[in-house]
């Protein structure tokens, strides 16, 4: 009988990794650091539904229960999927326009980081979060 193997791949084989983020993020506006960095330090806690519940105290999110939950049972699940929350960092932070900021966040987790995108915006003299997302896919972050 003849049969055939695939060589084994070695690491030389494989291309290099490279993060797509060219500089590092703008400094953060303190008003909008703090309450996120705050949500992080309870979700290192592994108070998620606290987390949660203080960020979103003055956020018109709040009043979206079911979305809510379906993000904080997500986030559970995730967690215990990927294994304790550990640290945080930010990946990147955007201004668009004088009203629009969007903030990146990499939650690291023992097996692998979820990246957290805040959205606020200021229709007068104060932000407002308008939109929270998570998610596990790191795909658009690495460049091949």
């Amino acid at each position: 009988m003849f049969s055939q193997t695939a060589p084994i791949p070695q690491v030389k084989d494989l291309p290099p990794f490279h993060l797509s983020k060219e500089s590092p993020p703008a400094q953060l506006i303190p008003e909008l650091k703090v309450p996120i960095e705050k949500f992080f330090n309870q979700m290192l806690q592994g108070d998620i539904q606290r987390a949660f519940q203080e960020l979103l105290v003055n956020s018109r999110l709040a009043s979206r229960h079911e979305n809510i939950s379906m993000l904080i049972d997500k986030t559970s699940q995730a967690m215990s999927y990927y294994g304790k929350a550990d640290s945080f960092e930010i990946y990147d932070s955007k201004s668009y326009g004088s009203h629009l900021y969007v903030i990146t966040y990499l939650l690291n987790l023992e097996l692998q980081p979820l990246r957290w995108r805040f959205v606020y915006y200021k229709p007068d003299k104060v932000w407002k979060l308008i939109d929270i997302r998570v998610d596990d896919s790191l795909e658009d972050l690495i460049s091949k």
